[in-house]
């Protein structure tokens, strides 16, 4: 009970003390070294994405794989849940490699059956097999599958960020880390771009984790909490890619693996698989691939 009791009180906590200032991802090194160039930074995400696979991933068409979300008990009450009726329950991810255009499918629970899917920055649902989609503009779904799908292809995606810097070192869990620092627009904080803090394991030159911001969750956040960690677990797939088979999001600056809020387990990752097509039922959309509207408009 003290423990479901905390979990409901530390939010409410945090957007008291937190609520003031936009969050400033930049480490000490790059605020006392605001002149350097690019270079650094993009070398060991360009390096870590091809020890990671990712250059194979990258050259796929479509791919799916099986998630399940599983949140933190007290978690549940708040609305920050993109799905609905995920907990405990597998979900089928089906996603455009490169691209904002994907479905979920959930094969268990109450929605068994239900497709939510995002085209073109359009959302839609269909119920089953047969059933008519309808559009919609649930922002909680179309915020959920752009953001799950950019989370899984970051290491390749990160590097058409317009600003990349070196962000100097880290010790976290008695391992070193180099930092990348990512954004678009500005280096400095601002409404309209996430900004991200990359760590590359220095050993394996993995990346383990990353900070990042979140201007467009879709409910309305305090600034102060407009910021989280994203852990990844790696295993390596058939293709070479080492893709996570589990990640989990933890509230703020990165803790101990146990402190999340919740965290999703990825398995069976099945490449070119599908028709590309089932992913874009409605005719007549723009197609944006890797943008956004107000990216290209």
């Amino acid at each position: 009970m003290k423990s479901f009791i905390k979990l409901l009180v530390l939010p409410t906590l945090l957007l008291i003390i937190q609520s003031c200032g936009s969050v400033d991802l930049r480490s000490d090194y790059l605020l006392s070294n605001p002149n350097q160039t690019d270079i650094k930074g993009r070398e060991l995400l360009e390096t870590s994405m091809k020890k990671m696979g990712y250059d194979k991933f990258s050259k796929t068409d479509v791919y799916e794989v099986t998630a399940q979300f599983n949140w933190k008990k007290g978690w549940l009450i708040m609305p920050m849940n993109a799905f609905p009726g995920n907990n405990k329950n597998d979900l089928q991810f089906r996603f455009a490699t490169n691209t904002f255009d994907g479905q979920l499918e959930y094969l268990e629970g109450r929605k068994k059956g239900v497709i939510q899917g995002l085209q073109s920055w359009q959302g839609y649902k269909i119920k089953n097999e047969n059933d008519e989609l309808k559009q919609h503009k649930h922002d909680r779904y179309i915020w959920g599958l752009a953001t799950y799908h950019y989370i899984l292809e970051a290491p390749f995606r990160m590097l058409d960020a317009t600003i990349i810097r070196y962000a100097g070192e880290r010790e976290f869990e008695n391992q070193q880390y180099d930092l990348v620092y990512a954004t678009w627009g500005s280096e400095e904080p601002n409404n309209q771009y996430d900004r991200w803090l990359i760590y590359i394991n220095k050993e394996t030159g993995f990346i383990d984790l990353t900070e990042v911001t979140i201007n467009d969750f879709f409910i309305k956040m305090p600034k102060g909490l407009q910021h989280g960690t994203v852990r990844f677990d790696l295993k390596k797939t058939n293709i070479g890619t080492y893709l996570p088979n589990k990640i989990s999001i933890q509230l703020l600056s990165p803790k101990k693996e146990d402190s999340y809020v919740y965290y999703f387990t990825l398995s069976d990752y099945k490449f070119d698989g599908f028709n590309k097509d089932i992913l874009y039922p409605i005719g007549g959309l723009p197609m944006y691939g890797n943008s956004k509207p107000y990216e290209s408009d």
